[in-house]
Order: C-alpha cells, then structure tokens, then sequence
C-alpha cells in the first residue's frame, strides 16, 4: 500500500497522486477510477490538509527518507497519467498550507455600521421612556377633565412602553446573537450552547434555559444581564397598566355663589310694625304664618336650616368662623328641688298643688305653676284631673334680653292622685324649666353640602340691653352702622366684642306672646270627657308637650328662630346679611405611582448599558450577531463521519444528545471563512 505525504512537508512541493486523494478519505480506489479528481474527494482531501497534524509535526528527517519519498512519487507517477487539473489543485492546497498562520478572530475592519440598528433602536427606547416620564410628571395631579388628547391616559402610557419594550428587545436579541459567537471564541464549548444562546434570542422560554443551563458562569454574565431583560420584561406590560390611577378628590369649586346667612340685626318679616301710627301696630302679612309654621315644625324637629347656597357640582362648602344675632335656650330637669304646696281640698273635691323651685325666673313665686287633681280616676263626678301643664311667660324687665321662661309639670304615666285617711295625696311628677334670650352665637369649622349646613363647634354669649340704643340712624361712636329699621328697635351688646345687634322693638314684645300662646297649654284626664277630641283643637299642641322631650321642643324652637333671624328669603328678617365661603366638588384626578416606572425604567437603562459593553467586547471579532447565514458556511473540523452519524430518524432530541458530546472552537480561517474545529 502506498503512502502519501504532503509535499509541503520537506520543503518542496510535487503533484500529489490520486491514489495519496483516496488514502486521506481511508478507502482503496479502483485503477479503473477516472483520475480527475471528484468534487467531494477534493473537499476532503482540502479538509484533511487544512487539519492535518502532519502539517504541524512533520519535518524532514534525513536525505534517505526524503529520496524513499521521491522514488515512491515518481514510481506512482509513471503508473497513473497525472491530472493537471487535480495537480493544480493539490498545489494550490499545498500553497496555503505554508501561508503563515494568523491570529484568530482578527480583523482590520472598525465597528460595522450594522450596529446603528441596535443602537438607533436603544435611542428609540430611551426617548420613549424620557417622554414617558416628562408626560407623567405633567399629569401627575391633573383632573382628568383637563386631560387634552382623546387618547385616554392610561392607553398612552401602555403605547409608550410597548414601542420602548420591543426597540429594547431588538437590541437584547442581537446582542445575544453576537455574543454566542463570542461564547465559542473564549474557549472551546460544547455544540449545545450554540442552540442554548440561539433559543435565549428568541425570548424568556430560552432565557430561562439559557440561565439554567449555564448556571451563572462569571464569562457569560453580559449574556445572563441579556436573559434577565428578556425574562423580567414580561412584567413591562403589567407595570404599565399600574402606573397611573384615578382616584377622587376635592378640587376647589371657583365661579360659584357660595354664602351664608348671618346676621347683626332683626326686623320681623312676620311681626312688622306700622311706623307711621306707632310701634306698636302690626301690618297684617303672610309671613307671620310662615315664622309660626317654622316654629312649630322646630318644636318637632328637625329645625329649619338658615339660607345658604352650596350648588352644584359641590359636594362640601366650607365657612370661616362667623358670629351673628340668635336666640339661646337653657333647659333644666328641676325635679328635685321643685316642691309642691298644695292647698286642702274644696267642695268638690280639688286639690290644688303649686310647684315653684329656687331660681325660677319671671314666674311668680307664689303660684308659679297649679295643678289641680281629684278623684276621676276613682269614680267620682266632678271636673277632670290634669296629668300636664307648661307655660311660657314673658320677661318681666322690658329692658332685658331674655325673652321669658317656660315651666312644666308632667304627671307620671298611669299615675293619679292616691286616697289615705288624711286626704288626697298629689301623683309623682317632673318639672322641668327653661329660658330664651338674645344672645349672640359663634359658628366655627362651619361645612354644608347641597341640602344642610352644620357647624361643629358653637359658642353663646348673653346680650346685654343698652340703654342708648333708641338713637337715630347713623353711624355709632365705634364707627359700627346702625339698621335701617327707623328709631323702633332695641339695641343689645356684646360684652366680650363691644358688638351692637339691633333687633325690631315689635320683635322685642310680640314674639314673646306668640311663644306664651304656643308653649302654654294644659291636658287633662279625660276617661269620662266626649267634648275632648282632635277635631276641636286648632293645634294640638298640649297632647305633643306631654310627650315630647321637651329638651328637644326648646332646643329647636330656639335654633328655627335663629335661623329664621339668619335668611331673609326664605326666612323672616329684612335686614339678614350673607357671608361668602369657598366650595369643593369630587373630580377625578390623575395620579401617577412613580414606583411602577421603576422596571421599564431599568430595564430600558439596563439594556443600553449591556448594548455598549456588548459592543465593546465584540469588538474584535466578525459581527455575525443572530445570523443563520453564518452558520450554515461554517465548518465542523477535525470530525469523521462516523462521529456526526445518528442512527434511526433524525430528531431533535438526537441532534441534541449529540451537540452535548461535542466539544469545539470557533476560528476564522485565512480567508475569513468561519469553522468549528475540535476542541
């Protein structure tokens, strides 16, 4: 069997002969054989020559061995006629086989253009997210009604980080791509990395594996930071639908009529006087049964509200601290230390009992409030026995600011007067007492809504009568104007504020009656009376005093006419004032969660980061990035084809048992044609 060396060995080359062709392939070849060479003997022959040891180890040895080699050539050469085109051939083989060897991976060329794609892609990415948050800092705050493009909010954050996700990912999957080449060029791998990286450029699945598989190795972490973006961007997506909310807030209400009523003097609507014949001449009017009605309906409950405005679309209006003219009450339970003086009984049987108690005011001491009981309740004939009675009576100072008393005596449920041997003895009661007064009353953290105004604290203060009160219109010493309700009104003053409130000297003495006609009233036992009903009452006033809380009756009584002294329309004061307060309605409003910007933010961050060291580190090497071109010209060396055969149908998963196995190398032959060599 013949030999064959590569002439190139010892220095000079000669024509290979066909028969060395077929050795290289390890099969014996048939003289019959055409010598041209086929196309796949001379890509074999290239390959074994390109990788064979002997074009590293060989060297010449001795002149015998050299004329052994020669002789054996010339004998092959007389018995084949030699091709010229298979000579020239194994030159040109030979040729490059003596070429120097160049370093790996080198190349003259700077950083190819084609790296603007990624970069004018990471640009797009930043300005996204650069517009992004200048938007969001603008509408952070922002009531959505000023909200000015018809794209919603929300929508438009979602489109901003969709175009920065996918320019970021175009720059993430090249950068992969370019650094698995790199991946082989470090030092030899196995083939499995190779569809490891290709499967990470391709989205998180891969990425998953990709850092799974490698398990973090210090080399590859540009390509672990790649994976993670690709991974964590998932979650881009979802922290752009939180970024921004829409909650509900009070926005200050402008352009809008927001007042109050309030008041320093009074002029009765209701109990007007006739100036021109005396002060004391009511002018007959409608407005009376409107004060009377609010009275009653006080009485009640719920009050009357004072005139105030929160429109629409307020939801809250607000007021400062104001203080105005009102009625204040006082109400006792003076049970205890009432005591009844009750009178022996007369003919017919009466016994007459007078409550007073210390302190009582206006009433006089000595028959302050008579109940009369007797035997109805036992049979006998005779007038009823009274279970309540309540009076109001008026002051007794004209020059006073109380407008008068009330007193009540209310007879214990299903409890009437007992028989002992020494008489009649009085059924157990409740006496309860109260006043009214002028007074001047402080509202403060003052808030109403469309329908009711409340303040949460309130202060009363007494007035007291001022004696120079009748002068004529004008302005004061103090420089305070006077009403305008002519000389016929009292003045009353403020002695904490020095403060003047003029009420309408009718006021002053009719109200108080009305209160006595309304508040005044008697109920009687009436088990035996038929002339008793509803239908002979024009109010019923007594029935509802006896058992209503009376707290509650005076309370309200004295808050309607307050707020009566506080409108004038509604109400029942000509010369009500308003003060002005400020509104606020519920809007919808843009809030922006600044913390859900945090992973576009660092991802798009990131991103360029890795770009720029991915270029820095590649930079040396051909920029091949994710191409499939590349590696379908690129070579496996140093392998027989035994060693790449897979037996039964080709699959995947064997393809993937075998890349496990092999272990290789990139280079970059003399020509720039790429090649995975045996590692």
């Amino acid at each position: 069997m013949a030999l064959h060396f590569d002439s190139t060995v010892f220095g000079t080359p000669q024509p290979p002969s066909n028969d060395g062709g077929d050795l290289v392939r390890g099969r014996s070849v048939s003289p019959l054989v055409s010598s041209r060479p086929s196309v796949e003997s001379l890509s074999t022959l290239h390959s074994q020559s390109a990788t064979s040891p002997l074009t590293t180890s060989i060297r010449p040895q001795n002149a015998s061995r050299s004329s052994l080699s020669s002789n054996t050539l010339q004998r092959n050469s007389t018995n084949r006629p030699i091709d010229s085109g298979h000579q020239n051939g194994r030159s040109e083989n030979s040729r490059a086989n003596m070429q120097p060897k160049h370093p790996a991976l080198k190349t003259n060329e700077p950083i190819s253009w084609w790296w603007w794609w990624e970069i004018l892609a990471i640009i797009l990415s930043l300005a996204c997210m650069c517009g992004l948050v200048v938007l969001l800092a603008k509408i952070d705050n922002l009531p959505l009604q000023s909200w000015w493009l018809p794209i919603e909010p929300n929508s438009l954050v979602a489109a901003l980080i969709t175009v920065a996700k996918a320019s970021m990912m175009v720059a993430v999957a090249s950068c992969i791509g370019q650094l698995k080449w790199r991946h082989f060029t470090i030092r030899p791998r196995t083939l499995a990395d190779l569809q490891l990286f290709d499967n990470a450029s391709r989205g998180p699945w891969g990425s998953a594996l990709l850092l799974w598989s490698l398990s973090f190795r210090v080399r590859v972490l540009v390509t672990f930071g790649f994976a993670l973006i690709t991974i964590v961007a998932l979650g881009m997506d979802t922290s752009a639908q939180q970024v921004l909310t829409f909650p509900l807030r009070e926005s200050p209400l402008n352009n809008a009529s927001i007042v109050l009523g309030v008041a320093n003097m009074y002029n009765s609507k209701g109990f007007l006087a006739d100036t021109t014949y005396g002060s004391n001449i009511w002018v007959p009017n409608s407005d009376l049964f409107a004060l009377e009605a609010a009275i009653i309906n006080g009485a009640i409950g719920p009050a009357s509200k004072p005139y105030f405005t929160c429109p629409e679309p307020a939801n809250r209006c607000e007021w400062d601290s104001f203080t105005t003219l009102g009625v204040c009450p006082t109400f006792a339970d003076v049970t205890d230390v009432a005591v009844p003086t009750c009178s022996p009984e007369d003919n017919e049987g009466n016994l007459n009992c007078t409550y007073s108690f210390p302190g009582i005011l206006d009433f006089d001491n000595s028959s302050a409030l008579v109940m009369s009981y007797n035997q109805e309740n036992l049979g006998g004939a005779g007038p009823t026995t009274m279970v309540f009675q309540s009076q109001f009576t008026q002051s007794n100072s004209a020059f006073s600011a109380r407008l008068g008393s009330f007193m009540a005596v209310n007879v214990s449920s299903n409890v009437y007067p007992t028989m002992t041997h020494s008489g009649l003895v009085p059924p157990p009661v409740q006496v309860y007492s109260g006043t009214f007064s002028w007074c001047a009353q402080t509202f403060r953290n003052v808030t109403g809504t469309q329908t009711d105004v409340n303040a949460t604290s309130r202060l009363s203060e007494s007035l007291t009568f001022n004696s120079a009160s009748r002068s004529d219109d004008g302005y004061t010493d103090s420089g305070q104007i006077n009403n305008t309700m002519g000389a016929h009104y009292y003045s009353y003053v403020s002695n904490s504020t020095g403060l003047l409130y003029n009420v309408s000297e009718m006021a002053v003495f009719t109200l108080p009656s009305y209160l006595h006609t309304l508040l005044s009233a008697t109920v009687k036992h009436n088990i035996y009376r038929d002339d008793v009903g509803p239908e002979n009452q024009l109010l019923e006033m007594g029935f509802a005093l006896q058992h209503l809380d009376l707290e509650n009756v005076i309370t309200g009584i004295a808050e309607t006419l307050t707020n009566q002294i506080r409108s004038s329309n509604p109400g029942d004061n000509y010369n009500a004032s308003t003060i002005t307060g400020k509104a606020y309605f519920k809007e919808t409003y843009i809030h922006v969660r600044w913390g859900w910007m945090s992973l576009p933010l660092a991802e798009v961050v990131l991103t360029a980061f890795l770009l720029g060291l991915s270029i820095a580190i590649t930079r040396k090497q051909p920029l091949l990035k994710d191409s499939v071109t590349a590696l379908l010209i690129s070579r496996l060396y140093g392998w027989s084809d035994d060693e790449l055969d897979v037996s039964g149908a080709l699959t995947q998963e064997k393809l993937d048992d075998l890349a496990e196995k092999i272990t290789t190398k990139l280079e970059v032959g003399d020509v720039g044609r790429l090649k995975f060599v045996k590692g």
